[in-house]
């Protein structure tokens, strides 16, 4: 697990022995809350606890615990969230701008 820091967010990845990245994820952390994202598992190393084991990297590196923590996630990720004590709020559409 390598954990790097720049300002208020915070990068977690694993590793894998022939170097591929195998997960990863991030937070960005404000005064008022600590936001997950980009929470992934290479899937040649998806169901090994990866997954978790990042989040838990992550929440260590919290630097206010007392702030409020939100995670936007897919479908895919609901059974880690949600064995990982996450409820869902709300359900989340994502959109994109097209350039042109």
């Amino acid at each position: 697990m390598e954990l790097q820091q720049a300002g208020p967010v915070t990068r977690a990845c694993v590793i894998a022995p022939d170097g591929d990245l195998a997960a990863s994820g991030y937070t960005a952390e404000t005064a008022d809350v600590c936001i997950y994202d980009r929470i992934e598992t290479a899937q040649d190393h998806r169901r090994k606890g990866l997954g978790v084991a990042v989040m838990i990297a992550l929440g260590a590196a919290r630097r206010t615990l007392a702030s409020p923590q939100l995670l936007v996630a897919t479908e895919d990720g609901r059974n880690l969230y949600a064995n990982l004590g996450w409820a869902v709020l709300a359900p989340f559409a994502a959109a994109t701008i097209p350039e042109g």
